[in-house]
């Protein structure tokens, strides 16, 4: 009968642990593991380098933290929504970052363009 018993509560401690600890969705992991990867992503581009990527790479970070925190409080929904808002604001940092020397190119060709209107080599 002591077996029994011991099996019993042993089974009992082990479901109020796990009652206790939050649980993570398949979709609010997924939503955090795109956010991570986008934020790695802009990270290893030039975004840090660009003051205006490099606030939303900020931002990223503070949202990624954000639902972390609203995970462990069971805010699963909420926590889904600031994943997103990080790969967001990721995405948003990486193509600023391109953007830059986009415009810069833009540029000399725009002067290269006015120069030779001018008859100027």
């Amino acid at each position: 009968m002591r077996p029994k018993l011991f099996a019993t509560a042993l089974l009992c401690v082990a479901t109020v642990g796990c009652a206790t600890r939050p649980v993570i969705t398949t979709a609010t992991h997924r939503e955090r593991v795109e956010a991570e990867a986008a934020l790695r992503s802009a990270e290893n581009s030039q975004a840090p380098n660009v003051p205006e990527a490099a606030r939303h790479l900020e931002f990223a970070r503070q949202q990624i933290t954000e639902g972390e925190r609203l995970i462990q409080e069971g805010e699963e929904e909420a926590a889904e929504l600031r994943f997103r808002q990080a790969a967001a604001d990721a995405d948003l940092a990486a193509a600023l970052a391109r953007s830059v020397p986009l415009k810069a190119e833009a540029r000399r060709t725009s002067e290269q363009l006015d120069a030779m209107r001018r008859g100027q080599p």
